[in-house]
This record gives structure tokens, sequence and C-alpha cells, in this order.
């Protein structure tokens, strides 16, 4: 029964999708821009930036379509550029 239950937990685990954010996350975008950017590099630089929104949107469609991180969703990319506007806009402080 027990290995049936670990068995069960890495099945779960292993398709869960990477930065999948609740319905009760308020900032579901954050959660994604940690998961999904950082995976490929530091967050330092783009936390730095204060970029409006056809700059950031320009600043996500490099980084899936340039350097190939096509694994993030149109639905991710919306959530990341609400997020990266909301939290790193041009009228947010540094």
């Amino acid at each position: 029964m027990r290995r049936t239950g670990i068995t069960l937990l890495l099945s779960l685990l292993v398709c869960a999708p990477v930065g999948a954010a609740s319905d009760a996350d308020p900032q579901p975008g954050k959660q994604l821009f940690e998961t999904q950017c950082g995976s490929c590099h530091g967050l330092e630089l783009p936390k730095s930036q204060r970029l409006d929104r056809f700059n950031w949107k320009w600043v996500i469609d490099d980084m899936v379509n340039e350097f190939g991180a096509t694994w993030i969703t149109e639905e991710q990319q919306e959530q990341i550029l609400e997020y990266l506007v909301e939290a790193y806009g041009p009228d947010r402080p540094r």
C-alpha cells in the first residue's frame, strides 16, 4: 500500500504543470515569472528594469521565440506580462 501511495504522489508531481497557479493566488504571474523565467536566468536584471507594457511584451516574445522558452503557454505569457507591468512598470519605484 505504501508503495502505491508513493507512486501516486510521484505521478501527480510529474504531471503537475510547472508554475501552475491556483485560482486563489492573487498574483499568478509572480509565481510564473519566478519559476518559468528563473529557470533559465537570474531575476535581478528584469526586476531592475522599469519597462512599459509594449516593451515587456517584446521581452517575453523574445524569450519564447528567439531563446526557445516555448513551453510557456500563451495564457502563462499573458499572466507574466500582467505581473511585470504591475510590479516593474515605468511608474513603479525602484
